[in-house]
């Protein structure tokens, strides 16, 4: 009978678990001061990105979150006007600078070219960055050409960053870190279709001084926009969450 009251509630806890770990999405999330329109768990690397498309002045705002490997680390996100992939890609990088997350921009004319850069082919502004619970987040406005309907977005996290050039150390080149591109479509209701400027990448990257020029970027840093009361406990750790029941069963089970 004891054994069976043991089995019961190790499955009453192993339930309530599982279920807080895969209820992290970005529905969950919430910000102080800041709403969006719309939000959308991305697809790789436990990321999430929060936006809200105004047609009225062709602008795009958005909240950028995700996790770097190590406290040390850079978490991404970028536009890419060229192509599908990160060659080409104007990026907002976050990442801690001294005791302060930061957020700069970067032009990636290829993947052996990572160059800071305070001009974009695209005006951004509002740029600000938060660090916690082990979670980076992005604040950004971008400005998009009138009248477009989607864009070439990529997201990226690394290990680390280069104490002296302030460059991006070059991340991991598993699965997760090579698909994690897409389309954002402003229109919800519409298709999937070509992103403005996409083409073969036959093309060269933008220069990184087309078109204006960013704000000065600023770091704040803020509690953690989660408010599912389950920090740390993500669906990417879902393996701690079952180290944990095994713990668990084996003093049940003395």
């Amino acid at each position: 009978m004891a054994y069976s009251a043991h089995f019961i509630l190790f499955l009453a806890l192993a339930g309530t678990l599982i279920s807080r770990a895969q209820s992290l999405t970005c529905s969950s999330q919430s910000f102080s001061n800041r709403s969006f329109a719309h939000c959308d768990d991305l697809p790789h690397l436990d990321a999430f990105l929060h936006w809200t498309y105004d047609p009225k002045n062709s602008s795009l705002s958005l909240a950028f979150l995700a996790s770097p490997p190590h406290s040390s680390g850079w978490v991404a996100w970028a536009v890419n006007p060229t192509s599908t992939g990160m060659a080409g890609a104007q990026a907002l990088v976050a990442s801690v600078s001294g005791k302060s997350p930061t957020v700069r921009t970067f032009n990636i004319s290829s993947y052996s070219s990572v160059v800071p850069s305070p001009k974009l082919s695209f005006l951004v502004w509002g740029l600000a960055a938060e660090y916690s619970d082990g979670r980076f987040t992005i604040f950004a406005t971008v400005k998009v050409p009138p009248k477009t309907k989607s864009l070439n977005q990529v997201w990226q996290v690394g290990p680390a960053v280069d104490p002296d050039s302030g460059v991006p150390v070059v991340h991991e080149f598993e699965q997760a870190n090579l698909k994690a591109t897409g389309v954002l479509e402003f229109d919800k209701k519409s298709s999937a279709s070509p992103a403005p400027y996409a083409h073969d990448g036959a093309s060269p990257a933008p220069s990184p001084a087309v078109v204006g020029v960013n704000e000065t970027t600023t770091s704040t840093t803020a509690p953690s926009p989660e408010k599912s009361g389950v920090a740390g406990i993500r669906s990417g750790n879902l393996g701690l969450v079952v180290g944990w029941f095994v713990f668990v069963w084996g003093i049940f089970s003395v």
